[in-house]
């Protein structure tokens, strides 16, 4: 019985580990998306074309680096959704939760 019980938390705390991925993961999309909006609409606060070359070049490093981040946090989601599954077709298996 522990041993189901066990299984039980394990599928909570994927979940939890998965709402968490998704904050991340929205966090990283909205800040990838104002680093956008401020890039193509060449908002470069009246600064010299120097500076403004500059500030280009460190937002589309932003851009790229959140990029793949994102990447990296889908990847995780995946992987957790695949252990949940698997965990899953155990407590069924089991007849537990």
């Amino acid at each position: 019985m522990a041993k189901n019980h066990n299984k039980c938390k394990l599928v909570h705390f994927y979940q939890e580990a998965f709402e968490e991925l998704y904050i991340i993961d929205t966090l990283v999309r909205m800040t990838k998306k104002s680093c956008e909006d401020h890039e193509f609409s060449g908002e470069y606060y009246g600064i010299s074309k120097n500076m403004a070359v500059k500030l280009s070049e460190e937002r589309n490093s932003y851009i790229n680096m959140l990029t793949l981040l994102s990447e990296k946090v889908s990847n995780l989601k995946k992987i957790k959704l695949c252990m949940e599954k698997e965990l899953t077709l155990q407590q069924n298996s089991d007849n537990c939760c």
